[in-house]
């Protein structure tokens, strides 16, 4: 994601426009597959609150298309590195 920023500061834009681009691999993962690939298999009971998205998939063909850039590292390999990091404190 740092890569993605750097791509876009240094795109630059006119003075006073800005674009907005979603990062992504471009391949949809659910909540499931993230916490099956974090721990144990998660209990699924089916039920939701009122308001809760049920879909959602964030498109980053623009920054693609736009700015060249491509995710460099895969769902697994992102997930492992995710779980082995340090908790960062502000």
């Amino acid at each position: 994601m740092a890569a993605a920023n750097v791509a876009a500061l240094e795109a630059g834009s006119p003075k006073g426009a800005l674009a907005a681009y979603n990062t992504g691999s471009g391949e949809p993962h659910t909540v499931g597959e993230m916490a099956r690939a974090l721990g144990p298999e998660p209990v699924v009971t089916g039920e939701y609150r009122l308001g809760d998205v049920r879909h959602i998939t964030a498109d980053s063909s623009r920054l693609r298309a736009e700015l060249g850039w491509q995710a460099r590292v895969g769902f697994e390999e992102g997930i492992r590195e995710f779980a082995r990091a340090e908790l960062r404190g502000g």
